[in-house]
């Protein structure tokens, strides 16, 4: 089950735990926060001392949307304009829009890949839901599937075009949830085919080349009684089936209340329902989850 987990770290520096967890069980891959990160030359100690460790393949994430969802705080990762910006631009001036998301996304690649990152969760593939919890508000590029699709895919092909794998969140959609995931269980109370073309940006990210999707922790509750991380019918039947996504599925962090069951059994409940990286970001959690499955 490690072997599946990308993990959250403490602090700055790797405790002497996490060393013999990246040297003995070495998961997935391994995620920074802000409590990770003090300057650049920090973070690129950081993460040697990680590769070191656990050795050159493992996989390094950030979350780096821009606008109100970075880690670091210097340029270029504090100075970014946030996803609904673009969106009115694209409004006024299309190809304007995409050549300036493309821009951003292929800088902040260029200096993820330079302090030794290997991906961002990114891009935001929600819609914007007046309605919707503010938890995605601004960081939704737009209230239609075409257009955020356009412009995620300027930000896809920035962050590849830089060597940095893109994350597409959160799926089916977390637009229209009631709630924080990080804090409760949201609901979103619609029918099927309303999500299914809300979620659009999806399948049209995949056909461009989009290889990792995170899911949602929101429960769909006219379709499934889970949320949408543990859900079969999502994951497999939808995501996997109809849609033909092949790439990774990440769960979003199994340590938020979204979740509402123990990280070991979340974890469980989550592969058996199709991810195949399971993201635990907060001490505790990794500290659970080592405990259990090592």
């Amino acid at each position: 089950m490690y072997q599946h987990a990308v993990i959250g770290l403490e602090g700055l520096t790797l405790t002497d735990q996490e060393k013999g967890w990246l040297k003995h069980y070495t998961p997935k891959g391994v995620i920074l926060f802000a409590r990770n990160v003090e300057s650049p030359e920090q973070t690129k100690v950081l993460l040697a001392d990680v590769h070191k460790h656990a050795g050159k393949d493992i996989w390094v994430a950030i979350d780096e949307e821009g606008g109100r969802v970075h880690r670091m705080p210097w340029s270029p990762f504090n100075e970014r304009t946030q996803a609904n910006e673009y969106g009115k631009l694209y409004k006024s001036d299309p190809d304007e829009a995409i050549k300036q998301v493309f821009k951003d996304s292929y800088t902040v690649g260029m200096a993820l890949k330079e302090l030794g990152f290997t991906h961002n969760c990114a891009p935001v593939l929600d819609i914007f839901y007046p309605q919707g919890d503010p938890i995605i508000g601004n960081r939704a590029y737009a209230k239609n599937p075409d257009i955020i699709a356009i412009l995620a895919t300027a930000c896809m092909f920035g962050l590849h075009d830089a060597g940095i794998e893109a994350i597409g969140k959160h799926f089916p959609g977390h637009g229209r949830a009631n709630a924080d995931s990080h804090i409760a269980m949201p609901e979103v109370d619609t029918d099927l085919d309303t999500i299914l073309q809300e979620a659009d940006a999806f399948p049209q990210l995949f056909a461009k080349g989009l290889k990792h999707i995170m899911t949602a922790h929101v429960a769909y509750s006219s379709i499934d009684d889970d949320v949408a991380t543990f859900s079969k019918f999502w994951l497999q039947d939808v995501l996997q089936k109809d849609m033909a996504f092949k790439g990774d599925i990440w769960s979003d962090d199994l340590c938020m209340k979204g979740c509402g069951m123990p990280i070991p059994e979340a974890a469980n409940k989550a592969m058996d329902a199709g991810c195949t990286v399971l993201l635990v970001c907060e001490p505790e959690g990794v500290q659970a989850l080592m405990q259990a499955f090592t």
